[in-house]
């Protein structure tokens, strides 16, 4: 017995201390961000930016690349990118080698853009909502890796994910939409890590719980719903009734009270996976995240599903 106790904490020591080895020689690695208009790449770009990485920060808009650039170094550059555009990714391809010198290429690749996309009972979303979300979330995810590989394995970099504790489990009322693309990244990313395994590129997975970004402003994720429960046909809206809507909002509008504002913390996920000499696979972010989703994933279905529908609303002509 106390063999096996000396094992196991020899392996978590190990364990602790090749998590804190960093790589040296920050300001001769770049490193492409996307999705940093607003949100974690913002903030991502920002914070690799002050500890002297070369960033190249992918904005959807042009504003938002002009407003990153003044609250960051000469260093960083910017570049306007539409991950749902094949051909401006590659356009975003060439730009990107244009600022490499000749010997470099990238040391990370972040794939941090995306949408919350439509949100509803799945009888009332269509074809168009599901690609809407896959577009951004999963597509550009697989385009942007799959074009940028090359340059990345020139440096025996790393490829940096961002999926969600929805491409874990579904929970409801979430968006079908987003938990479809999100389990989507995990399992490209799962493909790609074993795929790239024997050539020097690490691929680790960012699982963030509910924080408090954008992509759950109450407002729009209101909108959002309410615009795909009308696409639904009469006999649709009348079986799930206005009660539903009522407490499908509630839930909506708790949502900042039950999300995190420490936004730092899957800065530091992100940091760490970058900077790491060996990086998780995997960055579980947050309380929601790490303790009571991570149970509701390991128990058993009919646990789990109970405990999520348990307080879920309920169509008012399933009583």
């Amino acid at each position: 017995m106390l063999l096996w106790v000396t094992v196991l904490i020899g392996c978590f020591t190990l364990k602790w201390f090749l998590g804190r080895l960093k790589v040296k020689n920050y300001a001769e690695k770049y490193v492409l961000v996307t999705g940093c208009d607003t949100g974690f790449g913002n903030l991502l770009a920002k914070r690799l930016d002050r500890l002297g990485f070369q960033v190249i920060a992918a904005c959807l808009k042009q504003d938002a690349a002009a407003e990153l650039k003044k609250t960051s170094s000469e260093r960083l550059q910017t570049l306007q990118l539409d991950v749902t555009s094949e051909d401006n990714i590659k356009s975003a391809l060439t730009k990107v080698k244009s600022i490499l010198p000749s010997n470099k290429g990238l040391w990370a690749v972040v794939n941090n853009a995306g949408v919350g996309g439509a949100i509803g009972p799945i009888e009332c979303l269509n074809r168009k909502d599901y690609m809407d979300s896959l577009a951004v979330n999963l597509f550009g995810v697989i385009d942007v890796t799959k074009m940028f590989l090359p340059l990345i394995r020139k440096e025996k970099g790393r490829v940096v994910n961002i999926a969600s504790m929805l491409g874990r489990i579904a929970l409801t009322p979430a968006p079908a939409p987003y938990c479809v693309a999100k389990y989507g990244v995990e399992a490209f990313s799962d493909c790609l890590r074993r795929e790239v395994y024997h050539q020097g590129i690490k691929v680790s997975i960012l699982e963030p719980g509910y924080f408090n970004t954008e992509i759950i402003n109450t407002q729009q994720v209101h909108k959002r719903f309410q615009e795909a429960f009308n696409q639904g046909d009469s006999d649709f809206q009348h079986y799930y009734g206005q009660e539903f809507i009522d407490q499908t909002k509630m839930l909506i509008n708790k949502l900042p009270e039950t999300s995190s504002n420490k936004l730092f913390k899957v800065i530091d996920a992100y940091e760490h996976a970058i900077t790491a000499r060996y990086p998780k696979p995997r960055y579980i972010v947050g309380k929601d995240a790490k303790y009571f989703v991570r149970l509701l994933w390991t128990i058993p279905e009919w646990m789990s599903d109970f405990v999520i529908c348990l307080n879920s609303p309920r169509p008012q002509g399933s009583r």
